[in-house]
């Protein structure tokens, strides 16, 4: 048995935070006491293979993890999710698990399946409140890259070691898909020259998957990415593909369309994977008050800060074509520039959940909108570990405050050192932060928002 402070201090040290979402510092979001603990094992975005490769390779790893996890946050449920067409995967963690108190809870294939309240629906039959976290339900959630990434700290396979590299997927238009592991702070160019490079004469670039992800418009500009701890994948598509035409629109066009085009049909709110949960998010509303161009002065209009930007209104539901998600995103950005935050209900409407199980969106079908069905089902082959010459880290790959560095150029680091330390605020307690550390040994070369460190 580990102590609660032991198993805390170790995640913190080693610098981890949630790997399938926006990077929230594990040793915060651990340190709560809840029912049940969800290794989320989903794949939520088509394409990506990152959590099955890690199931596959690490479950051992993983399950032990999990099982330090639920003591720690004394949960009377250790479950872990993922699809029930995950098959191999399935077989593995059954032998693992074997009679440690571990349940499988088997999804079917709809998006978005590994968004974590619509996972805490799925496995505890609760809603999480509007704006609420998991906790707030009993529940906390954890991707299997994250608790792989705590079973390094803990040292349950091996010398104890913190988090300093990322498994993603590489796929799309590149000679060979696949799955591979980067030192933090690796050039993504060099991922994709992993991959076989690109196989398209124009390529644009979609960091994370092709809903939620970034998207890159250049080479040029991909060039000046870097492996970070939440990177999930890399998707290369064609220039001019469906994906690269919508997060390209600008916000006066996707306006003028919204006022021309919306026809107040309420499929974007039907099929709001938030609004099945219970949550009062109407974004035909919020389309309608955009569209006028009066959502600052609309109370309405706030319900775009419930979205979590999953994209099923966008990608799926709208039969105009607009652009819903993009409309909620361009107006949370003028709520948030203008100091405006969500003050509507914070209950659950249950009557709106009675509709979420014939409203689940099918991946398939997503997948053909999407126009990636002819990605789907391309091999997905071990790229191996990389080893760049230099990486450049970012002291801000988490939610909250950067890290202060704690190196400066001429320094020699060894992987494993402390390059990033968590800060203190003008309060004296330690903001919202997490560590960084050397990926690599070498001599800094930099530190100004990223240490850049060189192989001597």
């Amino acid at each position: 048995m580990m102590d609660k402070q032991a198993f805390l201090d170790a995640v913190r040290a080693a610098g981890i935070v949630g790997e399938g979402g926006a990077g929230f510092p594990a040793h915060v979001k651990y340190a709560a006491t809840v029912d049940t603990v969800i290794a989320n094992g989903c794949e939520c975005e088509p394409l990506l293979h990152t959590d099955q490769h890690l199931i596959l390779s690490h479950a051992r790893e993983i399950v032990a993890a999990l099982l330090v996890l639920k003591e720690a946050t004394e949960a009377s449920r250790a479950v872990v999710a993922l699809k029930r067409k995950y098959t191999r995967s399935i077989a593995v963690l059954r032998e693992v698990i074997g009679s440690a108190p571990v349940e499988l809870a088997l999804l079917d294939n709809f998006y978005p399946a590994g968004d974590e309240q619509a996972l805490v629906r799925e496995v505890t039959g609760k809603s999480v409140p509007p704006l609420g976290l998991p906790l707030h339900v009993g529940c906390v959630v954890a991707n299997v890259g994250t608790l792989f990434s705590v079973a390094g700290a803990l040292g349950l396979a091996g010398a104890p070691h913190p988090f300093i590299s990322k498994t993603l997927t590489v796929t799309g238009e590149v000679k060979n898909p696949g799955v591979l592991t980067a030192p933090l702070g690796t050039p993504l160019i060099e991922c994709l020259a992993a991959a076989g490079g690109s196989i398209t004469t124009d390529p644009v670039f979609i960091l994370g998957g092709p809903m939620m992800g970034r998207v890159v418009d250049s080479l040029e500009a991909f060039t000046r990415e870097t492996v970070t701890k939440t990177t999930g994948g890399i998707i290369v598509l064609p220039r001019g593909h469906y994906l690269h035409r919508n997060a390209t629109l600008a916000v006066e066009r996707m306006r003028r369309r919204a006022a021309a085009a919306c026809i107040q049909c309420r499929s974007c709110t039907e099929q709001c994977p938030r609004h099945l949960l219970g949550h009062p998010l109407e974004t035909h509303r919020v389309m309608r008050a955009f569209g006028a161009g009066v959502e600052l002065q609309s109370e309405v209009a706030k319900m775009a800060l419930l979205c979590c930007d999953c994209g099923a209104c966008e990608h799926y539901a709208c039969p105009m074509g607009l652009s819903p998600r993009r409309v909620n995103q361009a107006v949370k950005a003028a709520f948030r520039a203008n100091k405006i935050s969500y003050d509507g209900p914070r209950t659950v409407n249950e009557e709106q959940t009675r509709w979420r199980e014939d409203r689940k969106v099918p991946v398939p079908r997503l997948a053909a909108r999407l126009g990636i069905l002819p990605y789907m089902d391309l091999p997905c082959a071990e790229l191996g570990h990389l080893t760049p010459a230099e990486v450049r880290i970012s002291l801000r790959q988490h939610i909250g405050a950067p890290a202060a560095p704690v190196v400066k150029p001429g320094d020699r680091v060894h992987a494993g050192d402390v390059i990033g330390e968590i800060p203190v605020g003008a309060d004296g307690k330690p903001a919202l932060c997490a560590r960084v550390h050397a990926s690599i040994d070498g001599v800094v070369k930099s530190t100004d928002g990223a240490v850049v460190i060189a192989q001597a």
